[in-house]
């Protein structure tokens, strides 16, 4: 007679989180140029990236939804376009900031924040 397969108990450890990848040189060379580029606050933490994902995002929102008020087609492609710029740049750099924060590339903000203040709402 088969016994079925032992389920993993509650006390087993969950498996070890997946860490990013280590960045290659040309990711390395890619965030340098927006480190350089972006203000150092904005791209600190993750919950600030995604207020500069907001505030990109915010033109082409508004004309794409704003449509009603202005009927014109070329404003509401523009503000399509607007959009997919900000969500393609999210997509694009997000894994490269998680990299540099997992690698401890970032410096240490100026001002430290309790860990509990930058999780929650996030």
């Amino acid at each position: 007679m088969d016994l079925p397969a032992a389920d993993p108990t509650p006390l087993d450890p969950p498996p070890p989180a997946e860490e990013p990848p280590a960045l290659t040189p040309a990711e390395f060379t890619a965030l340098s140029m927006l480190a350089a580029r972006l203000p150092a606050r904005w791209i600190a933490t993750r919950r600030r990236r995604r207020f500069l994902f907001l505030v990109l995002a915010a033109p082409g929102f508004f004309a794409v939804f704003g449509t009603p008020f202005h009927p014109q087609l070329l404003l509401m492609i523009v503000g399509f376009l607007l959009f997919g710029a900000a969500v393609f740049f999210r997509i694009r750099t997000e894994p490269l900031f998680v990299c540099a924060d997992v690698a401890d590339l970032w410096p240490s903000p100026s001002r430290p924040s309790p860990a509990s203040k930058e999780s929650r709402h996030a």
